[in-house]
């Protein structure tokens, strides 16, 4: 199967998708419409990425979720929507559809950078576009539950497997998630896996610490919240200050000392 990072060819259905909602973009408003499980077939099999797409099985904030196949083996398609999306309604004079293809190779390449850190992550398998494909967290066709869904016996250790692959994405691969909650957590065989990362921050050398900081803060205290009503938790600011105690780019060393 064809990994393609860049955009589809302009021969697809895609890109003539996209190239109509731009010539269309500045002259007036457009309202694309959603589209079927059966167009989202056709153009995920037509672009190579799937066999088969056989039904919906979720949708998030900016992107809608299929259980798919690969010559009878499962996968999942994200798809990014570029019919219906908080990103598109708030980021006006932006081309919206160029927007939803950036994510979707965000979460590529964060997917990718855990997978190679060893994390429980699923393993991405091919982008072209606004899709994406990746491993199935499950046993066959049927997805592994979210953390909200399912009930903990040993709520401390799964809380320390968590924060250590949280900070591990972090050290490792140099991201931070954006969007951590029990709801981006899957459980699959007595372990959580990290899902969900299109909003993920790098931390490199051009990187903002505070916002590194201020959004490790926001995903840490939304964790704590859920494994709160199982007595057990954490200190939220040593969590970050540890983590940011084991990686900054050197560069960038001094900016934490400074004001916002």
């Amino acid at each position: 199967m064809r990994v393609e990072k860049a955009g589809a060819s302009g021969g697809t259905a895609v890109a003539r998708k996209l190239e109509s909602l731009k010539r269309e973009q500045g002259r007036r408003r457009v309202t694309a419409k959603e589209p079927t499980v059966r167009e989202i077939r056709e153009e995920a099999v037509s672009l190579g990425m799937v066999t088969d797409v056989v039904h919906q099985i979720g949708a998030g904030k900016e992107a809608s979720v299929f259980l798919a196949e690969w010559r009878g083996h499962p996968l999942i398609l994200k798809v990014y929507r570029l019919w219906r999306t908080s990103q598109a309604r708030h980021r006006r004079g932006t081309f919206a559809p160029a927007i939803m293809e950036t994510l979707a190779a965000k979460e590529y390449d964060v997917l990718l950078a855990g997978f190679r850190a060893g994390l429980r992550v699923p393993t991405p398998v091919s982008r072209m576009g606004t899709f994406l494909t990746m491993r199935l967290i499950g046993d066959g066709h049927v997805p592994a539950p979210r953390l909200t869904r399912v009930h903990l016996d040993e709520p401390a250790r799964v809380l320390d497997e968590v924060l250590e692959d949280y900070t591990r994405l972090y050290t490792d691969a140099h991201y931070v998630h954006g969007d951590l909650s029990a709801y981006n957590i899957l459980w699959w065989r007595g372990h959580p896996w990290l899902i969900d990362m299109p909003q993920a921050y790098y931390v490199g050398p051009w990187s903002d610490m505070h916002r590194a900081r201020r959004t490790m803060v926001r995903d840490l205290t939304a964790l704590l919240a859920y494994f709160e009503h199982y007595g057990v938790g954490f200190d939220v600011d040593s969590v970050v200050e540890s983590m940011l105690e084991s990686y900054v780019p050197d560069n960038l060393r001094g900016q934490l000392a400074g004001p916002e």
